[in-house]
């Protein structure tokens, strides 16, 4: 299928079974590896146990010690590690699969490990994800409308379906991929022990973008204006407010800009930004100019970092806005190129980058994005 008739048929739409969609797929990270990571501080993780806790789908919250993975059971758990994009590479580059998807729709890549019988229950996701099958066969059961009746079992850890009716029932075995849109109920359940690699991307809510584009306005300097009030007339009736004042407030708050180019510089900025806990790290001792284009020649490859999302905005005369990680980079057309180049993958070979980059611009782009440990050298 292609991804003009996927996007067009099936994004937002309906969910899409595709058999083999990795062909000959490799895990990433093997079960010992993922239970590993799940012991590190800064990790998010998460084990559930569908039986023989404190409640039903009962969540032991990470980081765990390692000891705890002996006690469990050979069956009836899943153990869950967000963001392993941000700490296994290999994961990082399925995320490149997807690159048809605009860059500032991407969540993470979330990967589970699970015994047989291993399930979070019967859920609604408020997110796009593609289910991709590692190692072992897990049974997707799944809705294929949107699924109207989202009442919850009660005072459960999760939010799990309290009626769940599938319309669809299928076994997913290695490289096999499953999309869910936003609003429908699906339930997976470990048939043997087994990896699954969710692929996760988020839109905001109205309430998200609202309360960010307002706190955006409240730092701009006309938001410091206070109100002045019109003539007033002695009032009659104190309740009542004068439609004067009312006027004076509509054009204060009009006066904010609100143009197209504020909300999407806005928006760029906003969908890019870092998460809670996250942090470029900048390198201890920056590279200058002339080591980064000998490591290039040298053909050493570069790699994004992982902490925040990658986009641009195409400026007149042709330059870009650049964002990484929510900071906004002004490039002018000299270095568009490069700049475009970076938000197009994750990895990048040296040479490739270096011929792109003969410019000055360019080169002080790439010097700048070192020195912010946006990107860095890899192996």
């Amino acid at each position: 299928m292609s991804v003009a008739r996927f996007l067009r048929d099936y994004w937002q739409k309906k969910p899409l079974l595709v058999r083999g969609a990795f062909p000959a797929f490799r895990d990433p990270i093997t079960p010992e590896e993922l239970a590993g990571l799940a012991c590190e501080d800064g990790v998010e993780s998460r084990i559930v146990r569908e039986k023989g806790g404190a409640t039903p789908w009962e969540v032991t919250w990470g980081p765990h010690v390692e000891s705890r993975f002996a006690t469990l059971p050979d069956h009836g758990w899943t153990l869950l590690v967000q963001e392993v994009n941000r700490w296994v590479p290999d994961a990082a580059l399925l995320l490149d699969r997807f690159a048809f998807i605009p860059n500032v729709r991407v969540d993470d890549v979330m990967v589970s490990f699970a015994e047989p019988g291993g399930n979070v229950g019967p859920h609604v996701d408020s997110y796009d994800v593609f289910l991709v099958q590692g190692q072992g066969e897990r049974r997707w059961r799944y809705h294929t409308k949107p699924t109207k009746d989202t009442r919850l079992v009660p005072d459960l850890d999760l939010r799990v379906l309290s009626r769940f009716r599938a319309e669809a029932d299928e076994v997913l075995g290695p490289g096999d991929m499953l999309y869910l849109p936003p609003g429908f109920a699906h339930h997976g359940v470990a048939v043997t022990p087994c990896l699954t690699y969710s692929i996760g991307f988020r839109s905001p809510s109205a309430g998200e973008t609202w309360t960010s584009f307002a706190a955006t306005a409240r730092d701009r300097p006309e938001a410091s204006r206070l109100l002045v009030d019109p003539p007033f007339s002695a009032a009659a009736h104190p309740g009542a407010i004068p439609p004067a004042l009312l006027a004076r407030v509509r054009e204060m708050v009009r006066a904010i800009d609100t143009s197209d180019d504020a909300i999407d510089r806005w928006f760029a900025s906003f969908a890019t930004r870092l998460k809670p806990g996250h942090a470029i790290e900048r390198p201890k001792r920056a590279l200058d100019e002339k080591a980064i284009v000998a490591r290039l020649s040298s053909g050493a490859r570069v790699a994004r970092s992982e902490e925040g999302r990658w986009a641009f905005l195409p400026r007149p005369r042709g330059e870009l806005l650049l964002y990484v990680g929510g900071e906004e980079l002004r490039v002018p057309a000299a270095a568009v190129a490069v700049a475009r180049t970076l938000c197009s993958a994750r990895r990048h070979d040296g040479r490739a980058l270096k011929q792109e980059a003969e410019s000055s611009a360019a080169r002080a782009l790439l010097v700048r994005l070192f020195a912010m440990g946006a990107l860095r050298f890899v192996r």
